[in-house]
């Protein structure tokens, strides 16, 4: 294939598009020169269980580990599930990975992980880091591990613990969407009570953390400071879900799961070696840099603006999109574990001014397309598709962007039973 730069459509001048090959993904010298110097790469997507996105975020992070010294990809998922994914694409665990995590994680990275670990050599060293709240934005994940800590390093509490473990249990879901509704069906004196214990517990734990920083069960301390910190977050991100499906939601209320995201990954920053660097592998609303914008009301401020404005230009972010006429999407509601079902639909015109229509004629040749372009004033971006529908971008969103031709349905998918 020619990797020769092509004119990009007249829609947006100063916009370049080349041929991208999936088998070579860091082929082309101005994605290496702008990935140099970062410390935590973000791997978008437009849309979820996209098969062709998650095949080519397998090849180009397999590249990253490679050739670029990525040591750890960073996932959509809490720390529950991360140890799981680990072992599984080390080759430790002999099962299905659906049967290791919940459906709603096999369906978001399931044909990537396969594709990441058939890549990958046995002996790759790679660690997972679950970055995010659990994916099925329940309580119990975070509690349970948290009873077992402060069983050890404080017995008293043991009251308290038991309490918010029995209210804590009357949310139940494999999804946002699934345990949003589990918590809406909840009465309000359970739903405040609930809230009530997990902020009583953390300020505990913070409090007692803070006194015992220094003792030989610090280390504990600080883990249990870690799960009450998720348990509540966890909470107050399940009742702006709640809001949100109720069609009571605030702006911005989102931003508090980004806020957790980018923590976390500044920890994980904090703690590489010399020369190491993240994957950080999430949909493109996640990653991107600049705020989130539908119909010009701005949605949530994400992890990526975040780790811009804490990293610089040591946190790169690069999309992934497509120029299919329909795209999967998520059906609400759904008697399924995760509360939807995927369908295809019609995905948004492509806009005039859009990364979409940066890549010209090229991909009438071509699978997919690299798109560059300088984050100057000059350059002219106004959208990007994002799921079904389009949000609002700058030059300065994302770093580079790649665009496929086609965005068909992941076979794992229907192996989970949501088409």
């Amino acid at each position: 294939m020619s990797n020769h730069p092509h004119s990009a459509a007249s829609a947006a001048p100063s916009l370049t598009a080349n041929i991208w090959d999936e088998r070579r993904p860091l082929a082309d010298a101005r994605l290496r020169e702008i990935i140099s110097d970062a410390r935590v790469v973000g791997v978008g997507e437009s849309a979820h269980f996209v098969a062709e996105l998650n095949v080519a975020r397998a090849s180009l992070v397999e590249a990253l580990i490679r050739d670029a010294g990525v040591g750890s990809v960073a996932l959509e998922i809490g720390r529950d599930e991360a140890p799981l994914v680990h072992q599984w694409l080390a080759g430790e665990r002999p099962e299905e990975l659906q049967a290791l995590v919940g459906p709603l994680t096999a369906a978001l990275y399931g044909t990537f992980l396969d594709e990441l670990r058939q890549r990958l050599p046995q002996d790759h060293g790679i660690r997972v880091l679950g970055v995010d709240l659990p994916n099925s934005l329940s309580i119990e994940p975070s509690v349970a591990p948290l009873a077992g800590v402060l069983a050890t390093i404080d017995p008293d509490a043991s009251e308290l613990v038991q309490a918010t473990i029995e209210l804590a249990a009357q949310v139940k879901g494999g999804s946002a969407a699934a345990s949003a509704t589990s918590w809406l069906a909840l009465e309000r004196d359970v739903q405040d009570s609930l809230t009530v214990h997990l902020a009583r517990l953390r300020a505990r734990v913070d409090a007692l953390a803070a006194v015992h920083r220094t003792d030989e069960d610090a280390h504990l301390w600080r883990e249990a400071r870690d799960l009450a910190e998720t348990a509540a977050t966890t909470d107050v991100m399940l009742r702006a879900m709640a809001d949100l499906f109720s069609g009571t939601g605030r702006v911005d209320d989102t931003t508090i799961r980004e806020v957790y995201v980018a923590q976390r990954l500044g920890d994980a920053v904090h703690a590489l070696a010399d020369g190491e660097r993240i994957a950080y592998v999430a949909h493109n609303n996640h990653i991107q840099k600049t705020p989130v914008v539908f119909d010009g009301v701005v949605t949530a401020y994400p992890a990526g603006s975040l780790l811009a404005g804490l990293l610089g230009a040591a946190y790169r972010a690069i999309a992934l999109t497509h120029t299919d006429e329909q795209v999967p999407e998520m059906a609400f509601p759904a008697s399924t574990d995760v509360g939807f079902r995927v369908e295809r639909v019609d995905a948004a015109a492509i806009g005039e001014h859009s990364v979409e229509a940066g890549c010209g004629e090229v991909l009438q040749s071509a699978a997919a397309t690299i798109v560059l372009w300088d984050a100057g004033s000059r350059t002219h971006i106004t959208s990007i598709r994002s799921q079904s529908a389009t949000t609002e971008v700058t030059a300065a969103t994302f770093d580079v962007a790649l665009v496929f031709a086609s965005a068909a349905t992941d076979a794992a998918i229907a192996a989970l039973s949501l088409d």
